[in-house]
Formats: structure tokens, sequence, C-alpha cells
């Protein structure tokens, strides 16, 4: 189409959704409308990006969104205004691979960039529920069967080469790939690079030195790398627990404008960071009892090995059942695919904690931690654990060597904080001694 017709508003949202789906609406009754950005951020996200509303007759709950050319908070980056296109189509695929873990799709409109989809929010998004110590006991096989599905039926391993490349010419999706591009594996350690993110000015002296320390430079570069060239499957791209919305029993996944060609390993990274970084603040967080604590640590940690083994089981059973016969029964592959894969999450989650941590953009899984000293032990345990991953990504053979570098680095960083504390406490007793 020319020109974007209409630009919806709360108060035409109504007719124009009546306009699209004859089976909206039908009885005539109230329509309930709001817009993404009013409710609490608990309620809505963190979005940034979109005009969204919820549309609602009572009967059917609905996503309405646009996208618009200017983000929803002002930034300096223009966005390509036929991502809302990629991200339906993206959804289409994905509803054809795996339809229990997808809302519910209902209408497209390419002239005004506008596509309707199921409201899940009957369902609770995760990470503000995982803050406040609720747990999922179905959430990693869910998102590993999510992965493993969406990962290998997008892949070469089952498509023909000609379809493979042509799925990952079309969702190519340049400028939503740049803006991961930088913020995953660019951090900017002097005045004097004006690519990477800037550092956090309240956290600069920790975290200036890690990130400028040599043999993370290299590893976050080696990484970004792979992320640039390896495209084996289509990712989704910002797969964080803010955009998966999970009850006890059901999880639904949302928001994949980001998608494009990536490495099978990528959107695991980026998912298990945020559980590396709830057990990061589950060491520093107040708890109504120590039980509490560590049931929610223990919790982490499930979460980090069952996705990652459950993922990979599930790969190599779509394996066995569809991939091409070129690719079955060759010794050693799927042994190899499951060591590659370990090696690169851990790689990418560290390199996308560091740069959120030590970057300037809110990361509610450390923000919600309301004491200043707590809130920086979880961030300096967590670029400390950073580090560790990135040197040593390329070593790691099991996921039990990884969750013990984990407890090995809280032993150490806890026991530091624990002698800190003391003696902090000690001076401000001598003080309060030498004022008498």
């Amino acid at each position: 189409g020319g020109d974007t017709l209409i630009i919806l508003t709360k108060e035409d949202v109504t007719d124009y959704v009546k306009s699209r789906l004859d089976f909206f609406n039908t009885d005539g009754g109230p329509v309930t409308v709001s817009a993404i950005g009013e409710g609490s951020v608990e309620e809505d996200g963190d979005g940034f990006i979109n005009m969204v509303f919820r549309v609602s007759d009572g009967k059917y709950f609905l996503i309405v969104k646009q996208s618009t050319a200017e983000p929803r908070c002002k930034g300096d980056f223009v966005l390509d205004v036929n991502r809302f296109k990629l991200e339906y189509e993206s959804m289409q695929i994905r509803k054809a691979i795996i339809p229990d873990l997808i809302p519910d799709l209902y209408d497209c409109d390419d002239e005004n960039r506008i596509f309707i989809t199921e409201d899940v929010s009957r369902l609770r998004i995760s990470r503000f529920q995982l803050l406040k110590g609720v747990t999922y006991p179905l959430l990693a096989e869910q998102v590993a069967r999510y992965m493993a599905a969406n990962n290998f039926y997008t892949s070469e391993f089952y498509l023909d080469g000609k379809t493979f490349r042509d799925l990952s010419v079309h969702f190519m999706n340049s400028t939503m790939r740049d803006i991961m591009d930088v913020g995953m594996f660019l951090t900017s350690v002097s005045p004097e690079d004006t690519v990477g993110r800037p550092l956090d000015p309240d956290f600069v002296t920790f975290s200036k030195r890690i990130c400028a320390d040599p043999a993370v430079q290299l590893s976050r570069q080696k990484l970004r790398h792979l992320f640039m060239t390896k495209g084996e499957c289509l990712i989704h791209g910002d797969l964080h627990t803010s955009n998966i919305f999970a009850s006890q029993t059901e999880a639904k996944i949302i928001d994949m404008e980001y998608t494009f060609c990536g490495p099978f390993s990528y959107d695991m990274g980026y998912f298990l960071a945020n559980f590396i970084a709830q057990y990061a603040a589950a060491l520093f967080r107040p708890y109504k009892t120590e039980q509490a604590r560590v049931m929610f640590k223990d919790y982490c940690l499930f979460m980090i090995r069952e996705t990652y083994c459950k993922f990979c089981d599930y790969f190599c059973r779509y394996w066995d059942e569809d991939a091409k016969q070129v690719y079955q029964h060759v010794p050693g592959l799927q042994q190899d695919f499951r060591l590659t894969t370990l090696r690169e999450f851990i790689g990418f989650a560290a390199s996308a904690m560091l740069g959120r941590i030590a970057g300037d953009i809110p990361y509610p899984d450390y923000d919600d931690i309301d004491d200043y000293v707590q809130r920086h032990n979880a961030k300096c345990y967590s670029i400390i654990l950073n580090r560790q991953m990135l040197v040593k990504w390329e070593q790691y053979n099991t996921i039990d060597e990884f969750i013990s570098d984990m407890l090995t680095v809280e032993e150490i960083y806890c026991r530091y904080a624990k002698e800190y504390d003391e003696q902090r406490a000690d001076a401000g007793s001598t003080a309060g001694q030498n004022r008498k």
C-alpha cells in the first residue's frame, strides 16, 4: 500500500477490529480497550517499540499491534516499518510447527501495518512472577520443546537447500538485527568507541575493568562473529522471560519482531541468561525464610540444566524422525551438536548478560533488589561469573561443569562480600566508639 491509511487510537480500534473480524462482538455487547503501557510493567511488560492495544468483547481477547517508524520510547534508531509482516509470518511458521506455545493468529493488514493475535494475558509475564518467587515446573520442558522444534524444522537438517536459503533471505531483518549485533556483543570502554553500548556510570569502576579485559573482548568478538555468520535456523532473537507468558500448566511465547536466521544455541543462551540473573539476584535479595531462598536457587539451576538437556533430547528426536537422509546415522554428529550447543549457549548467555549489566538499560532481574549494596553484589557476582564463562566457554564439556562454576564463584564471592560487610560494620562501630 501507499501511506499508512490509519493510525489506531483507543477510540477507533474497536471499529477497526469489527471491520476486520466478522466474529468479533457479534452481539453488540460492551467492548473493553486498553493501550499497553498504561498498566504496570508487570501487566504490560517492558516493551519499548510498538503501539499495542488490548481489545475484548468478553469472548475474544485480542492484541492489536501496529508498527510505527518511531519507537514508542524515543531512541536514536529508526525502525523498519515492515517488521510487523515478518513478525506475523514468523508467528505463522511457529504456529504451524508448535501450535500450543504460540498465541492464536487472526489477521494481518499489510496496508495499515497492523496485525491481530490472541491476548494471552490470562497468563502472567513470567519474569515478574519469578521475581516474586513463583516457579513454573513445566517451563523448562515447554521452552526447550519450543526452541528445538522451531530450530530443527527451520534448519537445513530438515528443509531442502533452496527453501532454507530462501527463508534466510526472507527473514534478513537487517535493522532489527543491528540492535542485537551491537547490544549483545559490544560495550564501549573508552570515549573513542562510539559503536558499543555505553557503560552505566553508576557501575563503571567494576564493569569497565572486566569489559576491557582482552580475554573477554576476544571471546565476545568470536561469539559476535558466530552470531553474525552462523545462520542455522530461524531464531526468536529476543527470547527472554518478559516475552513468555506462563501459568503452572501453560506457556505462550510472544514478540517475534527480531526473527532472523542465527545459531541453534542463541535463543537458549539468551533465555537462560535470565535464569543465571535470577539465581544471582536470589543470592542477595531478602526472602521470608532461608528455605525459600534455597528452593528458588535450586529451581534456577534446575531450569538451566533441564532446558539444555531437554532441548538437545527433543532436537535429536526430531532429527531421528525427520532429518534428511544425508544426516541420518552419522556417528558422532549428534554428540557434536550437543557439545557445540552447550559451549555456544554459555558464551552467548555471558556476553548478553555482561552487556546488559554493564550498560545503562534497565535489567529488572537486578533492579528489583531495593538495597543498593545487595543489588551491587548481585551484579558483581554475575559479572565475575560472566568473565569466567567467556574465558572458558569453548572448554566446557558438560552442563554440570558450568553449574559447578556458578557454585564456585558464588562461594568465593559470598565469602569476600561477607568479610567486606564485617569490616564495614567494624569500621562503623569503631567510628561510633570514637565519636563517643
